[in-house]
């Protein structure tokens, strides 16, 4: 008989958070201390479902857990795979270095800051773990609703302009995947992910041009959460303008649209004639534009955030050739680099807030004085440094060097290896004269500085604050020490997501068997 955490695994990583923003809402205006208390303890049981879900799915087949009973394709399914317990994971991951390092005084400046990010949780891990679209779409409007609130906590005018562009685009993007779910459904009668692969397998020729601009919008709406070019302007502002934890955890939401489209794709419309060609050498062209643009503006970023953003930015490009692509050996290799990516991006952002902090009011300028950042600072800087750009043996290296490798022998190779080797030295550049003018130089007018500094407090690091940057940093060291049984798993997670059949047959087991309602 299965354990009642196996039987419920794959709900307790939305369930958790959920219940605990329910809690601290009701526990709003209560002493600070037992909002941050509750908040950890639901984000460590967070961490420990995570961590279960992950074994689970490791040597256990999809698992799908159907709300009430009702038998797919109607009703809510969350699956949860290989894929989805490794998203949940890092969000657990990156969530905890977050809080930990917002309670160190970041989650005063506003109101229910803590209810709102246990609410931003039940989003992405909603949106990993769902099994149909439509819900798909409900969990990034939670997701997304949840980080509007968050991007504006703590308030200031460069906050209220990056949302407000934020926000304008996200919403066009939620009307559109409106009208991409109400075509989806018009033409195939469903909204479940399994079933639509059912389904286009059958799909009359009339319908085909349907289903294909169905799948085009919905692809669209993917591109805009990933931020992929034209279409990735809004990502930097808001980012750079975002408190220290929030970018931190933000640093997974462009994932989380990346890995929307490759489950998509790979599972319902790749094997499907009518849409296994939405997909190809446009997105690899689009993606590595990203790439290029994203390399010049690390290069002239002027600030550690905004530099920490447009890392952010460049990751996503190289996690959009993934899809067009569709082989399980470049799904492996960018997994991994999904994975330390996400990690090492949270920790710079996570860095920034402290050496801002160390400085006091100057901020974290790259002109601005370097006497006050404390030797850790630099090291961990040094560290983040050496893996946001490639440089052997750190893990970056290691995930540049296998997706390289598995891209060697696909169509537009030479060029995918260019610019990915050409953005690598730009970012190796960007990041030594940031580290330079950080922690070396001193501007020429070195009085006001210091007359800055002299009269404006500056504020105490927290030990919470350092632990939470350098346990991000010790992460990443540990994806470099344990590289191998890390690839290990994103290549059995590739493997399970390239065999749609296995993902299809646990949601609906005998497809025969399923009714539906007659279309008109």
């Amino acid at each position: 008989m299965m354990s009642f955490f196996t039987l419920h695994g794959p709900i307790l990583p939305v369930l958790i958070p959920f219940v605990s923003s329910i809690v601290l809402l009701l526990a709003a205006g209560r002493h600070p201390a037992m909002q941050r208390g509750i908040a950890a303890f639901s984000t460590l049981l967070l961490l420990a479902a995570s961590a279960h879900l992950l074994r689970l799915t490791d040597y256990l087949p999809p698992l799908a857990y159907a709300l009430g009973e009702w038998a797919p394709p109607f009703g809510i399914v969350l699956v949860a795979d290989r894929l989805a317990a490794l998203g949940v994971m890092l969000t657990a991951i990156l969530a905890a270095a977050a809080l930990l390092y917002a309670s160190a005084g970041f989650d005063r400046k506003g109101r229910h800051f803590h209810a709102i990010f246990q609410l931003q949780l039940v989003g992405i891990n909603g949106a990993f773990l769902t099994g149909d679209v439509f819900n798909l779409f409900v969990f990034f409007e939670v997701m997304l609703l949840a980080s509007y609130i968050l991007l504006a906590h703590g308030g200031g005018l460069d906050k209220s302009r990056s949302g407000f562009a934020y926000v304008t685009l996200n919403l066009a993007g939620s009307a559109v995947f409106l009208i991409a779910l109400g075509l989806i459904y018009g033409t195939l009668g469903t909204l479940n992910l399994a079933d639509i692969a059912i389904q286009l397998q059958s799909v009359s020729a009339g319908e085909a041009s349907l289903v294909r601009l169905a799948g085009a919008l919905l692809f669209t709406v993917f591109l805009l959460k990933a931020a992929v070019l034209p279409l990735s302007f809004w990502l930097p502002h808001a980012y750079a303008a975002a408190g220290a934890p929030v970018a931190a955890l933000f640093a997974i939401m462009t994932k989380v649209g990346i890995v929307a489209m490759l489950r998509v794709e790979v599972i319902a419309f790749d094997p499907a004639a009518a849409t296994q060609d939405l997909l190809g050498g446009w997105l690899i062209i689009a993606a590595l534009a990203t790439i290029a643009v994203a390399a010049l503006g690390v290069l002239t970023a002027k600030k550690l955030q905004s530099l920490a953003a447009w890392l952010v930015l460049s990751s996503a490009g190289v996690l959009l050739l993934l899809p067009p692509l569709a082989n399980s050996a470049v799904t492996a290799a960018g997994l991994y680099y999904l994975v330390q990516s996400a990690i090492t991006g949270a920790a710079i952002f996570l860095l920034s807030g402290l050496i801002a902090q160390s400085r006091g009011q100057t901020g974290d300028k790259l002109l601005a004085s370097a006497t006050a950042v404390p030797v850790k600072l630099k090291i961990g800087f040094l560290l983040l440094a050496a893996t946001a750009a490639g440089l052997p043996p750190f893990s970056g290296f290691i995930g540049k060097l296998m997706l390289l490798s598995a891209v060697s022998e696909t169509p537009m190779a030479a060029l995918i290896w260019t610019v990915i080797l050409l953005s690598g030295l730009l970012t190796t550049i960007a990041l030594a004269k940031a580290g330079s003018r950080l922690f070396w130089e001193s501007p020429a007018d070195m009085k006001t500085v210091a007359a800055t500094l002299a009269t404006e407090a500056t504020p105490r690091i927290c030990l919470r604050q350092t632990l939470a940057g350098f346990g991000l940093i010790a992460v990443s060291l540990l994806l470099l020490i344990f590289a191998r049984p890390v690839s290990d798993f994103t290549g059995r997670t590739a493997a399970q997501l390239h065999q749609p059949e296995h993902y299809i047959k646990a949601v609906i087991p005998d497809p025969d068997a399923t009714h539906r309602v007659t279309r008109p």
